[in-house]
Protein backbone atom coordinates (compact mmCIF):
# COMPACT_ATOMS: atom_id res chain seq x y z
CA UNK A 1 0.00 0.00 0.00
CA UNK A 2 1.08 3.21 -0.74
CA UNK A 3 2.20 5.86 2.01
CA UNK A 4 0.04 8.97 2.38
CA UNK A 5 2.17 11.78 1.60
CA UNK A 6 0.52 14.71 4.01
CA UNK A 7 1.89 18.12 3.49
CA UNK A 8 1.22 21.72 5.08
CA UNK A 9 2.58 23.24 1.90
CA UNK A 10 0.00 24.22 -0.71
CA UNK A 11 2.95 24.23 -3.66
CA UNK A 12 3.76 20.85 -2.34
CA UNK A 13 -0.08 19.38 -2.51
CA UNK A 14 -0.30 21.35 -6.08
CA UNK A 15 2.89 19.18 -6.86
CA UNK A 16 1.21 15.98 -5.95
CA UNK A 17 -1.95 16.29 -7.72
CA UNK A 18 -0.55 17.96 -11.03
CA UNK A 19 1.71 14.40 -10.78
CA UNK A 20 -1.68 11.81 -10.73
CA UNK A 21 -3.50 14.22 -13.22
CA UNK A 22 -0.77 13.20 -15.12
CA UNK A 23 -1.74 9.03 -14.47
CA UNK A 24 -5.40 9.67 -14.23
CA UNK A 25 -6.63 6.45 -15.35
CA UNK A 26 -4.66 4.87 -11.83
CA UNK A 27 -5.23 7.80 -9.85
CA UNK A 28 -8.19 9.40 -9.82
CA UNK A 29 -9.23 8.18 -6.34
CA UNK A 30 -5.91 9.60 -5.17
CA UNK A 31 -6.51 12.81 -6.85
CA UNK A 32 -10.12 13.00 -4.78
CA UNK A 33 -8.18 12.12 -1.84
CA UNK A 34 -6.00 15.34 -1.89
CA UNK A 35 -8.63 17.97 -3.21
CA UNK A 36 -10.70 16.53 0.08
CA UNK A 37 -7.49 17.15 2.29
CA UNK A 38 -6.95 20.74 0.68
CA UNK A 39 -10.29 21.62 1.68
CA UNK A 40 -10.53 20.45 4.91
CA UNK A 41 -7.08 21.82 5.98
CA UNK A 42 -8.35 24.91 3.94
CA UNK A 43 -4.53 25.36 2.35
CA UNK A 44 -6.35 26.93 -0.57
CA UNK A 45 -6.50 30.26 1.55
CA UNK A 46 -2.13 30.07 1.24
CA UNK A 47 -2.56 31.81 -1.84
CA UNK A 48 -5.54 33.84 -1.23
CA UNK A 49 -8.35 31.55 -2.77
CA UNK A 50 -11.97 31.65 -1.50
CA UNK A 51 -12.78 27.99 -1.46
CA UNK A 52 -11.42 24.53 -3.07
CA UNK A 53 -13.23 25.48 -6.38
CA UNK A 54 -11.01 28.38 -7.08
CA UNK A 55 -8.40 26.85 -6.33
CA UNK A 56 -8.95 24.06 -8.50
CA UNK A 57 -10.24 26.01 -11.25
CA UNK A 58 -7.26 28.42 -11.46
CA UNK A 59 -3.97 25.87 -10.55
CA UNK A 60 -5.52 22.77 -12.30
CA UNK A 61 -8.42 24.16 -15.16
CA UNK A 62 -10.46 21.87 -13.47
CA UNK A 63 -14.36 22.90 -13.12
CA UNK A 64 -16.30 22.96 -9.93
CA UNK A 65 -18.38 19.62 -11.62
CA UNK A 66 -15.00 17.67 -12.23
CA UNK A 67 -13.37 18.67 -9.20
CA UNK A 68 -16.43 17.74 -7.55
CA UNK A 69 -16.32 14.31 -9.31
CA UNK A 70 -13.26 13.37 -8.42
CA UNK A 71 -14.07 13.94 -4.83
CA UNK A 72 -17.28 12.01 -4.84
CA UNK A 73 -15.24 9.55 -6.44
CA UNK A 74 -13.01 9.03 -3.72
CA UNK A 75 -15.80 9.00 -0.89
CA UNK A 76 -17.92 6.29 -2.79
CA UNK A 77 -15.14 3.93 -4.09
CA UNK A 78 -11.87 4.54 -1.88
CA UNK A 79 -10.90 2.79 1.56
CA UNK A 80 -13.09 3.35 4.08
CA UNK A 81 -14.32 6.86 1.68
CA UNK A 82 -10.76 8.60 3.03
CA UNK A 83 -8.12 7.35 1.41
CA UNK A 84 -5.85 7.40 -2.03
CA UNK A 85 -6.14 3.55 -2.31
CA UNK A 86 -9.35 1.88 -4.13
CA UNK A 87 -12.13 -0.50 -2.41
CA UNK A 88 -10.63 -3.90 -3.97
CA UNK A 89 -14.33 -4.42 -4.71
CA UNK A 90 -14.36 -1.54 -7.28
CA UNK A 91 -11.58 -2.32 -9.02
CA UNK A 92 -10.67 -2.67 -12.67
CA UNK A 93 -13.86 -0.39 -13.70
CA UNK A 94 -11.96 2.53 -14.42
CA UNK A 95 -12.25 5.94 -13.69
CA UNK A 96 -15.12 6.65 -16.63
CA UNK A 97 -17.30 3.73 -15.49
CA UNK A 98 -17.17 4.70 -11.19
CA UNK A 99 -18.64 8.41 -12.74
CA UNK A 100 -21.34 7.05 -14.38
CA UNK A 101 -22.43 4.86 -11.51
CA UNK A 102 -22.12 7.84 -8.93
CA UNK A 103 -25.47 8.24 -8.07
CA UNK A 104 -26.97 5.41 -9.29
CA UNK A 105 -28.76 3.29 -6.31
CA UNK A 106 -26.32 0.56 -4.29
CA UNK A 107 -28.42 -2.22 -5.46
CA UNK A 108 -27.73 -0.82 -9.91
CA UNK A 109 -24.21 -0.19 -8.40
CA UNK A 110 -23.50 -3.93 -7.03
CA UNK A 111 -24.74 -5.97 -10.05
CA UNK A 112 -22.69 -3.74 -12.34
CA UNK A 113 -20.10 -5.80 -13.98
CA UNK A 114 -16.11 -4.57 -14.98
CA UNK A 115 -17.49 -5.68 -18.48
CA UNK A 116 -20.04 -3.52 -18.90
CA UNK A 117 -19.94 -0.50 -21.30
CA UNK A 118 -20.17 3.11 -19.97
CA UNK A 119 -22.78 2.59 -22.31
CA UNK A 120 -24.47 -0.09 -20.49
CA UNK A 121 -24.83 2.39 -16.92
CA UNK A 122 -25.79 5.66 -19.17
CA UNK A 123 -28.21 3.95 -20.16
CA UNK A 124 -29.13 2.93 -16.89
CA UNK A 125 -28.72 5.60 -15.48
CA UNK A 126 -31.48 7.33 -18.24
CA UNK A 127 -33.91 4.59 -17.44
CA UNK A 128 -33.85 5.14 -13.56
CA UNK A 129 -34.16 9.41 -14.25
CA UNK A 130 -36.82 8.68 -16.10
CA UNK A 131 -38.98 6.27 -13.72
CA UNK A 132 -38.34 8.33 -10.73
CA UNK A 133 -39.91 10.78 -12.76
CA UNK A 134 -43.19 9.21 -13.70
CA UNK A 135 -42.98 6.90 -10.17
CA UNK A 136 -41.88 9.35 -7.31
CA UNK A 137 -43.11 8.24 -3.72
CA UNK A 138 -45.92 10.33 -3.49
CA UNK A 139 -48.55 8.48 -3.84
CA UNK A 140 -51.63 9.15 -6.57
CA UNK A 141 -55.07 9.36 -6.57
CA UNK A 142 -54.89 6.88 -9.80
CA UNK A 143 -52.72 4.52 -7.79
CA UNK A 144 -55.84 4.11 -5.26
CA UNK A 145 -58.51 3.53 -7.52
CA UNK A 146 -56.81 1.14 -9.80
CA UNK A 147 -57.54 -1.95 -10.05
CA UNK A 148 -55.55 -4.84 -9.01
CA UNK A 149 -52.87 -5.67 -11.89
CA UNK A 150 -53.21 -8.51 -14.80
CA UNK A 151 -50.42 -11.04 -14.10
CA UNK A 152 -47.75 -10.10 -17.13
CA UNK A 153 -45.43 -12.28 -18.42
CA UNK A 154 -42.50 -10.29 -18.28
CA UNK A 155 -40.13 -12.26 -20.19
CA UNK A 156 -42.75 -12.14 -23.41
CA UNK A 157 -42.42 -8.70 -22.81
CA UNK A 158 -39.01 -8.45 -22.30
CA UNK A 159 -38.50 -10.07 -25.46
CA UNK A 160 -40.55 -7.69 -27.58
CA UNK A 161 -38.43 -4.91 -26.09
CA UNK A 162 -34.84 -6.25 -26.61
CA UNK A 163 -35.43 -7.42 -29.79
CA UNK A 164 -36.62 -4.01 -31.17
CA UNK A 165 -33.57 -2.77 -31.66
CA UNK A 166 -31.52 -5.95 -30.62
CA UNK A 167 -31.56 -7.43 -34.64
CA UNK A 168 -27.95 -9.10 -34.11
CA UNK A 169 -28.73 -10.54 -31.20
CA UNK A 170 -32.29 -11.94 -32.40
CA UNK A 171 -30.38 -13.19 -35.64
CA UNK A 172 -27.79 -14.93 -32.94
CA UNK A 173 -30.50 -16.62 -30.90
CA UNK A 174 -32.35 -17.58 -33.98
CA UNK A 175 -29.58 -19.69 -34.83
CA UNK A 176 -28.83 -20.84 -31.57
CA UNK A 177 -32.54 -22.22 -31.52
CA UNK A 178 -32.15 -23.80 -34.93
CA UNK A 179 -28.91 -25.76 -34.12
CA UNK A 180 -30.87 -27.64 -31.14
CA UNK A 181 -28.42 -27.05 -27.65
CA UNK A 182 -27.34 -30.17 -26.52
CA UNK A 183 -27.52 -28.57 -22.65
CA UNK A 184 -23.61 -28.77 -22.14
CA UNK A 185 -23.51 -25.10 -21.06
CA UNK A 186 -26.38 -23.20 -22.09
CA UNK A 187 -26.48 -20.58 -19.61
CA UNK A 188 -23.17 -19.64 -21.05
CA UNK A 189 -24.19 -19.84 -24.65
CA UNK A 190 -27.21 -17.59 -23.92
CA UNK A 191 -25.24 -14.82 -21.56
CA UNK A 192 -23.02 -14.25 -24.55
CA UNK A 193 -25.82 -14.15 -26.94
CA UNK A 194 -27.85 -11.28 -24.73
CA UNK A 195 -25.57 -10.16 -22.38
CA UNK A 196 -22.11 -10.06 -22.87
CA UNK A 197 -20.84 -7.41 -20.88
CA UNK A 198 -22.79 -9.19 -17.81
CA UNK A 199 -25.23 -5.76 -17.25
CA UNK A 200 -28.03 -4.35 -18.96
CA UNK A 201 -31.15 -2.40 -18.16
CA UNK A 202 -33.86 -1.95 -19.87
CA UNK A 203 -37.38 -0.26 -19.54
CA UNK A 204 -40.68 -2.15 -20.22
CA UNK A 205 -43.97 -0.06 -19.95
CA UNK A 206 -44.28 -1.39 -16.50
CA UNK A 207 -41.43 -2.51 -15.10
CA UNK A 208 -37.67 -1.97 -14.85
CA UNK A 209 -35.31 -5.42 -15.79
CA UNK A 210 -32.23 -5.52 -14.74
CA UNK A 211 -30.12 -8.25 -16.48
CA UNK A 212 -26.84 -9.31 -14.67
CA UNK A 213 -24.64 -12.26 -15.00
CA UNK A 214 -26.65 -14.83 -13.49
CA UNK A 215 -29.92 -13.13 -13.17
CA UNK A 216 -32.25 -11.20 -14.95
CA UNK A 217 -34.20 -9.36 -12.48
CA UNK A 218 -37.36 -7.31 -13.12
CA UNK A 219 -38.44 -4.74 -11.16
CA UNK A 220 -42.37 -3.80 -12.23
CA UNK A 221 -43.24 -0.45 -11.00
CA UNK A 222 -45.68 0.64 -8.18
CA UNK A 223 -48.90 -1.59 -8.13
CA UNK A 224 -47.58 -4.11 -10.80
CA UNK A 225 -46.43 -6.79 -8.57
CA UNK A 226 -43.37 -7.92 -6.87
CA UNK A 227 -40.01 -8.30 -8.00
CA UNK A 228 -39.19 -11.13 -9.95
CA UNK A 229 -36.04 -12.69 -10.91
CA UNK A 230 -35.39 -15.01 -13.99
CA UNK A 231 -32.23 -17.03 -15.60
CA UNK A 232 -31.74 -16.67 -19.32
CA UNK A 233 -33.35 -20.20 -20.20
CA UNK A 234 -36.59 -18.12 -19.23
CA UNK A 235 -35.59 -15.15 -21.44
CA UNK A 236 -35.17 -17.39 -23.87
CA UNK A 237 -38.73 -19.36 -23.24
CA UNK A 238 -39.96 -15.78 -23.64
CA UNK A 239 -38.49 -15.77 -27.05
CA UNK A 240 -40.16 -18.74 -28.38
CA UNK A 241 -43.41 -17.90 -26.86
CA UNK A 242 -43.25 -14.54 -29.04
CA UNK A 243 -41.65 -15.18 -32.20
CA UNK A 244 -42.22 -19.19 -32.70
CA UNK A 245 -45.58 -20.09 -31.10
CA UNK A 246 -45.49 -22.95 -33.62
CA UNK A 247 -41.70 -24.17 -32.89
CA UNK A 248 -41.24 -26.78 -35.50
CA UNK A 249 -42.94 -25.16 -38.31
CA UNK A 250 -41.97 -21.74 -37.39
CA UNK A 251 -38.18 -22.47 -37.11
CA UNK A 252 -38.39 -23.71 -41.25
CA UNK A 253 -39.43 -20.03 -41.85
CA UNK A 254 -37.01 -16.79 -42.82
CA UNK A 255 -35.57 -15.15 -40.36
CA UNK A 256 -36.85 -11.88 -41.67
CA UNK A 257 -40.16 -13.32 -42.01
CA UNK A 258 -40.09 -14.17 -38.36
CA UNK A 259 -39.26 -10.59 -37.17
CA UNK A 260 -41.39 -8.77 -39.90
CA UNK A 261 -44.55 -10.74 -38.04
CA UNK A 262 -43.76 -9.04 -34.84
CA UNK A 263 -42.64 -5.58 -35.62
CA UNK A 264 -44.06 -5.58 -39.44
CA UNK A 265 -40.51 -4.10 -40.45
CA UNK A 266 -37.34 -5.67 -42.08
CA UNK A 267 -34.53 -7.35 -39.83
CA UNK A 268 -31.94 -6.43 -42.49
CA UNK A 269 -33.40 -3.35 -44.23
CA UNK A 270 -29.58 -2.40 -45.56
CA UNK A 271 -28.95 -5.84 -47.12
CA UNK A 272 -32.87 -5.50 -48.36
CA UNK A 273 -33.27 -7.09 -51.99
CA UNK A 274 -34.30 -4.38 -54.75
CA UNK A 275 -36.63 -4.87 -57.16
CA UNK A 276 -35.30 -4.80 -60.35
CA UNK A 277 -36.49 -2.61 -62.54
CA UNK A 278 -38.00 -4.06 -65.64
CA UNK A 279 -36.19 -3.68 -69.04
CA UNK A 280 -38.02 -3.69 -72.26
CA UNK A 281 -38.26 -7.11 -73.35
CA UNK A 282 -35.21 -7.81 -76.56
CA UNK A 283 -38.04 -9.85 -79.18
CA UNK A 284 -35.92 -12.05 -81.24
CA UNK A 285 -33.78 -10.48 -84.35
CA UNK A 286 -36.35 -10.54 -87.71
CA UNK A 287 -34.16 -13.45 -90.31
CA UNK A 288 -34.62 -10.95 -93.41
CA UNK A 289 -33.12 -13.00 -96.01
CA UNK A 290 -30.92 -11.78 -98.20
CA UNK A 291 -28.31 -13.04 -101.19
CA UNK A 292 -24.85 -12.87 -99.75
CA UNK A 293 -22.31 -11.41 -102.63
CA UNK A 294 -20.10 -13.88 -104.41
CA UNK A 295 -16.64 -13.49 -103.43
CA UNK A 296 -15.42 -13.67 -107.27
CA UNK A 297 -18.20 -10.82 -108.38
CA UNK A 298 -16.68 -7.07 -106.60
CA UNK A 299 -19.42 -5.21 -104.84
CA UNK A 300 -21.48 -2.67 -106.99
CA UNK A 301 -21.74 0.97 -105.96
CA UNK A 302 -24.27 3.39 -107.63
CA UNK A 303 -23.45 5.79 -110.35
CA UNK A 304 -21.83 8.92 -109.10
CA UNK A 305 -24.69 10.79 -110.57
CA UNK A 306 -27.45 8.26 -109.15
CA UNK A 307 -25.87 9.16 -105.74
CA UNK A 308 -26.07 12.61 -105.92
CA UNK A 309 -29.48 12.31 -106.60
CA UNK A 310 -30.43 10.12 -103.38
CA UNK A 311 -28.71 12.82 -101.08
CA UNK A 312 -30.50 15.92 -103.14
CA UNK A 313 -33.89 14.14 -102.68
CA UNK A 314 -33.99 11.67 -99.18
CA UNK A 315 -37.59 11.28 -99.50
CA UNK A 316 -36.90 8.96 -102.57
CA UNK A 317 -36.56 5.64 -101.90
CA UNK A 318 -34.56 3.13 -103.63
CA UNK A 319 -36.59 0.04 -104.77
CA UNK A 320 -35.78 -2.76 -102.75
CA UNK A 321 -33.78 -0.77 -100.14
CA UNK A 322 -34.46 -1.63 -96.26
CA UNK A 323 -35.57 1.17 -94.39
CA UNK A 324 -34.56 0.96 -90.80
CA UNK A 325 -37.30 2.55 -88.53
CA UNK A 326 -40.55 0.78 -90.97
CA UNK A 327 -38.72 -2.53 -91.24
CA UNK A 328 -37.05 -2.89 -87.59
CA UNK A 329 -39.04 -0.85 -85.44
CA UNK A 330 -38.23 -3.20 -82.46
CA UNK A 331 -34.31 -1.81 -82.58
CA UNK A 332 -35.09 1.68 -82.90
CA UNK A 333 -35.75 4.03 -79.93
CA UNK A 334 -39.58 5.31 -79.35
CA UNK A 335 -38.47 9.02 -80.10
CA UNK A 336 -36.56 8.17 -83.61
CA UNK A 337 -36.52 10.14 -86.57
CA UNK A 338 -35.58 9.91 -89.71
CA UNK A 339 -32.98 13.07 -90.26
CA UNK A 340 -34.27 15.38 -92.57
CA UNK A 341 -32.63 18.29 -94.44
CA UNK A 342 -30.92 21.06 -92.74
CA UNK A 343 -31.36 24.35 -93.88
CA UNK A 344 -28.62 26.77 -94.47
CA UNK A 345 -30.58 29.37 -91.91
CA UNK A 346 -30.89 26.97 -89.58
CA UNK A 347 -27.20 25.74 -89.95
CA UNK A 348 -26.34 29.04 -89.31
CA UNK A 349 -28.59 29.61 -86.14
CA UNK A 350 -27.17 26.58 -84.12
CA UNK A 351 -24.14 27.83 -84.26
CA UNK A 352 -25.07 30.84 -82.00
CA UNK A 353 -26.13 30.65 -77.85
CA UNK A 354 -26.12 33.24 -75.49
CA UNK A 355 -23.18 34.97 -74.24
CA UNK A 356 -24.25 33.90 -70.77
CA UNK A 357 -24.77 30.04 -72.16
CA UNK A 358 -21.11 29.93 -73.67
CA UNK A 359 -19.01 30.90 -70.83
CA UNK A 360 -21.02 28.08 -68.95
CA UNK A 361 -19.71 25.58 -70.95
CA UNK A 362 -16.03 26.27 -70.89
CA UNK A 363 -13.70 25.81 -68.13
CA UNK A 364 -13.44 29.01 -65.24
CA UNK A 365 -10.19 30.24 -66.28
CA UNK A 366 -11.20 30.37 -69.77
CA UNK A 367 -14.38 31.73 -68.80
CA UNK A 368 -12.39 34.56 -67.08
CA UNK A 369 -10.02 35.74 -69.75
CA UNK A 370 -12.62 35.91 -72.01
CA UNK A 371 -14.96 37.53 -69.95
CA UNK A 372 -11.63 40.24 -69.29
CA UNK A 373 -11.19 40.15 -73.18
CA UNK A 374 -15.03 41.21 -73.64
CA UNK A 375 -15.06 44.11 -70.97
CA UNK A 376 -11.84 45.70 -72.32
CA UNK A 377 -13.31 45.66 -75.35
CA UNK A 378 -17.08 47.15 -74.25
CA UNK A 379 -14.95 49.53 -72.17
CA UNK A 380 -13.30 51.11 -75.01
CA UNK A 381 -16.58 51.15 -76.89
CA UNK A 382 -18.08 53.26 -73.78
CA UNK A 383 -15.57 56.36 -74.18
CA UNK A 384 -17.98 59.03 -72.66
CA UNK A 385 -20.21 56.97 -71.10
CA UNK A 386 -20.57 56.83 -66.91
CA UNK A 387 -19.29 54.11 -65.00
CA UNK A 388 -22.67 54.66 -63.58
CA UNK A 389 -24.00 52.20 -66.41
CA UNK A 390 -21.96 49.20 -64.95
CA UNK A 391 -24.51 48.65 -61.87
CA UNK A 392 -27.32 49.15 -63.99
CA UNK A 393 -29.12 45.61 -64.35
CA UNK A 394 -30.18 46.26 -68.27
CA UNK A 395 -26.33 46.43 -69.26
CA UNK A 396 -25.17 43.10 -67.58
CA UNK A 397 -28.22 41.92 -68.89
CA UNK A 398 -27.51 43.25 -73.17
CA UNK A 399 -24.08 41.76 -72.24
CA UNK A 400 -24.73 38.37 -70.90
CA UNK A 401 -28.06 37.70 -73.19
CA UNK A 402 -26.06 38.63 -76.74
CA UNK A 403 -26.11 35.87 -79.09
CA UNK A 404 -22.46 34.56 -79.94
CA UNK A 405 -20.99 32.09 -82.28
CA UNK A 406 -18.93 29.21 -81.67
CA UNK A 407 -16.13 31.08 -81.05
CA UNK A 408 -17.56 33.33 -78.31
CA UNK A 409 -17.78 36.11 -81.18
CA UNK A 410 -20.95 38.44 -80.86
CA UNK A 411 -22.73 38.50 -83.47
CA UNK A 412 -24.73 41.54 -84.20
CA UNK A 413 -27.90 40.69 -86.36
CA UNK A 414 -28.64 37.24 -86.29
CA UNK A 415 -31.53 37.59 -89.15
CA UNK A 416 -29.47 39.69 -91.37
CA UNK A 417 -26.58 37.04 -91.07
CA UNK A 418 -28.72 34.37 -91.71
CA UNK A 419 -29.80 36.35 -95.06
Amino acid sequence: MDEIRVTESLDEMTIIIKALLNDIAESFISVGFYLKKTEQDELYKQAGYRNIWEYAKDTFGIGRSTASRFMDINTKYSIGGFSTQIDDKWRGYGSSKLTEMLGLPEEIQEAISTEATVKDIREAKGIIRETEVHYDDQMELCDIAQEEPQETDWMVELAREYFKDGKEAFQKLLDWERKDPDGSDISRELLVILNPTKFKMIRLEYANVMMTEHTIKVMPYRNHGENQEYDYMDFAKGFEKLFLPEYSEDLKMAAGDLYKRIYDESLHPDTQEKIPEKKPEKKSPVSVKTEAPKKSEPKKEPPKEQAQEVKKDPEEQIPGQTEITKDFPEYCPDNMEVPTEVTEEEEIKRAYATRRLYMASIPAQEAAEYMAKVMDKKMRSMRGVSFAALGKEEFWTELLEAEVDKNGEEIECVEQCAN
